[in-house]
Formats: structure tokens, C-alpha cells, sequence
């Protein structure tokens, strides 16, 4: 049997949301890449030899053949078209608009509220500078994933019926929110996102559906297993 042909080029850090996100894209699309995992803290991705692939020096980035692609959710798209038959950005011109409406309610309304407010504060050691604005931010957190919830509480995934793009945007982020959550620095703050499962029940289940997509396992950041 002959070894699936590889097209694709994938650059990576472990632990970026956004390239989990397009590692969740290829695993569930079933296509073949080649992983290029880059390493943080010899600052690889801000070699002379990848500011060519990005000027920005960030991942994830696409290379197929002589073109590199970056920007999370512009390689999902490009993936979509280039590899059709499990789509994620719907089939119809109605479901493709619901998604892509679903993918900006995250990016513009949720994100930067998860990923600022929480997320770098615990990883980075500058939370304990601030309790109360870290229990405030925390207590906006059920807000900021109201609309996730309302919408999960209606279907199974964020945009209906099946996993789509948005679900795969979304995933890693509060991924991230639920690890840090568990800290002890946290918990000691008292800022209650231990038990987010708890208090948005359909988000909890929709976690749990996600956790059993195809390609959650192989796209799980191999530092966390540690």
C-alpha cells in the first residue's frame, strides 16, 4: 500500500492555539502533512530562514510547495478549498455564511477576553500583581461565553449539526482557559473558572464531543502530556 502523498508543510509550536487550530483542520480533514514543530525558547521561529516563510515571525505556516501561508484561519480556508470533501466552512451559501459568522463572534467578541484577560496573565506570572482584576476579568468570562452556550444549548455545534470551522477556532482557546484554570495561582484567587464545565453544562458537552473528533489525539500539544 503506498504511503499517502504529502503536499503540506506545517510549522508549529506546541501550545499556540493557532497552529492547534489548523493541526485540528488537517486531522479531521484527513490530509497528510509534514510536521515542522519549531522550538519557543531557541526562538526558531525567529530565524532568518522562517522570517522568509513570515515576516511576522509567528506560527502556524502553511508551505505547499513554493508558497507559505499564514494566518490561522486563512490556512483553514485555503485547506477547505484545496481539499473539499470534509468541509468546514458549510456546503451551502447559507451555511458558509453562518459559519464565518460564527468564527468572527469568537475571534471578536471572545478570544482577546479569554487569551488577555486570563490566559497570559496565569501563564506569564503577572496575575498575582492584580487579584481583584483578575476575579473581575474572571466573572466576564461567563459573558464573554454566553453566546457559546445559548448556541450549544440549541445544536450540538456552534454552527448546527456538524463540527465546522468555528468549533476548530474555538476549541483551543478555551482549551487553554480550562488548563489554566486548574492552576494553583487560580484557585488560590478565587476566580472560579475551575468549574466553567459546571456552570455552562452545553459547553462542557460540546468539549467533550470535541475531545472524540477525528484528529483531537494526534494535534494535542505533545508539552502537555509531559
Amino acid at each position: 500500500m503506498e504511503a499517502p502523498t504529502v503536499d503540506h508543510e506545517l510549522f508549529w509550536i506546541s501550545g499556540s492555539p493557532y497552529a492547534w487550530r489548523v493541526q485540528l483542520a488537517l486531522g479531521y480533514k484527513g490530509v497528510p502533512y509534514a510536521s515542522r514543530r519549531m522550538d519557543s525558547a531557541r526562538q526558531e521561529n525567529r530565524s532568518p530562514a522562517f522570517i522568509v516563510l513570515n515576516p511576522r515571525g509567528k506560527v502556524p505556516v502553511l508551505k505547499t510547495g513554493n508558497v507559505a501561508l499564514y494566518e490561522s484561519v486563512a490556512i483553514m480556508a485555503f485547506l477547505d478549498r484545496a481539499h473539499p470533501a470534509v468541509p468546514l466552512f458549510g456546503q451551502t451559501v447559507k451555511e458558509h455564511g453562518h459559519i464565518w459568522q460564527r468564527v468572527s463572534e469568537f475571534e471578536n467578541y471572545t478570544r482577546d477576553m479569554l487569551d488577555v484577560e486570563i490566559v497570559r496573565p496565569l501563564l506569564r506570572g503577572y496575575a498575582k500583581d492584580d487579584p481583584g482584576a483578575m476575579r473581575a476579568s474572571a466573572a466576564r468570562v461567563y459573558d464573554a461565553l454566553g453566546w457559546m452556550e445559548q448556541a450549544l444549548s440549541i445544536a450540538p455545534y456552534l454552527a448546527g449539526n456538524d463540527i465546522t470551522a468555528a468549533d476548530i477556532v474555538a476549541l483551543p482557546n478555551i482549551q487553554m482557559l480550562r488548563r489554566v484554570a486548574v492552576r494553583p495561582q487560580a484557585i488560590e484567587m478565587a476566580l472560579g473558572l475551575e468549574t466553567l464545565d459546571a456552570h455552562l453544562p452545553a459547553l462542557g458537552a460540546w468539549l467533550s464531543r470535541m475531545e472524540a473528533m477525528r484528529g483531537y489525539d494526534a494535534a494535542y500539544p505533545p508539552h502537555w502530556r509531559i
